[in-house]
C-alpha cells in the first residue's frame, strides 16, 4: 500500500511542479487557475481511453519489441507513440474547441503541455508503483517528451492559424504524425543500452527547442507587455528550481522509507550530479526567454543576439 501511494504522491508532485511553472511563464495573461486544473484532468481521464484501444486492436501483441532499432522504432511508432500522441492533444482540442480561454499565443503550449502531463501523471503511477528510483529519468526525459510533442502540435497549430492561414485539419494531423517520430524514435533509443545515450541527446535537443517556442510565443502574445515581465520570469525559473529540488528529495526520503536506508544512500550518490545538471539545464532552456515584442527565434539554430 505504502509504495501505491508513494507512487501517487511522486507523480502528483512532478505534475505540480510543471504545472507551476507553465502558469507562471504565462507571465502576461494568466487565466485562472480552474482551467489549468480542468485541462490536467481532462488529460488524466483520456489516459484511460487506451484501455479499450490495448483490448479491441492489440497491436502491441502484434508487432516485437524487441530486436534491431529499426524493429524496435516500427513497435514504437505503431503501437505505442500512434495512440499516445493522439490521446495528449485530446484535452487541448477541447479546450480550443469548447472554451475560449485559449486566447493568447502562450496559451497553445501551457494548455497543450498540461493536457500531456495529465496523461504523463496516470503513467508515471504505473511505473513508480514499481520501481520508485527511476522517479529522476521520468520526472526529467518522458516528462520533458510528452509536453514537448504536444507542444509540436500546438505550435503549429497557432504558427499556421496567425500567420499562414492553413487548413487545421491537415496542420493537425501533419504534425500529429511528426510528433509520433519524434515519440517513437526516442522510445526506440531509450529501450536499447547501445543506443541510450542517443535518446538522452534527444531529450537535450527537445528541451532547448521546447524552450524557444515558448520564447516565440510569449515575444508574440497579444497581451506583451514589458512592465515587471523580468520580475515574474526570475519568480517562474526559481519556482521551477524549487520544485526540482523538491522531486530529487522527496524520492531520496521515499526510497529510504520504503526500501532502506542504504538504498536512499545509494540513490543520493548516484543522482545527485544528475540532479544539479537537470535543475541547470531545464532553468536555462526554459526560464530564462529573451523577449522582445514580435522576435521569432528559429527552433534548430542559434538565434539572433540581442
Amino acid at each position: 500500500m505504502i509504495n501505491i501511494l508513494s507512487a501517487i504522491a511522486a507523480a502528483v508532485l512532478i505534475a505540480a511542479v510543471y504545472l507551476v511553472f507553465l502558469r507562471e511563464m504565462d507571465i502576461f495573461e494568466k487565466e485562472k487557475k480552474r482551467y489549468t486544473l480542468i485541462c490536467f484532468v481532462l488529460g488524466v481521464f483520456a489516459t484511460f481511453i487506451l484501455v479499450p484501444i490495448q483490448i479491441f486492436f492489440p497491436v502491441m501483441n502484434w508487432l516485437p519489441s524487441d530486436g534491431p532499432f529499426l524493429t524496435r522504432l516500427t513497435f514504437h511508432i505503431l503501437a505505442v507513440a500512434s495512440f499516445e500522441e493522439w490521446i495528449k492533444i485530446i484535452p487541448f482540442l477541447i479546450m480550443i474547441r469548447f472554451t475560449n480561454v485559449v486566447d493568447e499565443s502562450f496559451d497553445y503550449i501551457k494548455y497543450a503541455s498540461v493536457g500531456a502531463m495529465g496523461f504523463a501523471t496516470v503513467e508515471n503511477i504505473l511505473y513508480f508503483s514499481r520501481n520508485l528510483q527511476i522517479i529522476e529519468g521520468r520526472a526529467f526525459y518522458t516528462a520533458i517528451l510528452h509536453m514537448f510533442t504536444s507542444s509540436v502540435i500546438a505550435y503549429a497549430i497557432y504558427f499556421s492559424g496567425r500567420k499562414s492561414k492553413a487548413n487545421f485539419t491537415f496542420v493537425l494531423f501533419a504534425t500529429y504524425l511528426v510528433a509520433v517520430l519524434i515519440h517513437g524514435t526516442y522510445n526506440a533509443l531509450i529501450s536499447s543500452a547501445s543506443t541510450y545515450i542517443l535518446g538522452i541527446i534527444l531529450v537535450g535537443a527537445m528541451l532547448i527547442v521546447w524552450g524557444r517556442m515558448m520564447n516565440n510565443l510569449l515575444n508574440n502574445s497579444e497581451f506583451f507587455n514589458e512592465k515587471n515581465v523580468q520580475n515574474k520570469v526570475v519568480l517562474a525559473g526559481t519556482k521551477l528550481l524549487i520544485g526540482w529540488a523538491l522531486v530529487f528529495f522527496f524520492a531520496f526520503f521515499t526510497i529510504i522509507l520504503t526500501e532502506s536506508l542504504q538504498t536512499g544512500i545509494t540513490f543520493m550518490k548516484e543522482g545527485l550530479l544528475f540532479g544539479i545538471a537537470t535543475g541547470i539545464g531545464l532553468y536555462y532552456s526554459l526560464a530564462r526567454p529573451r523577449l522582445k515584442k514580435g522576435l521569432w527565434f528559429p527552433l534548430l539554430k542559434r538565434g539572433p543576439k540581442l
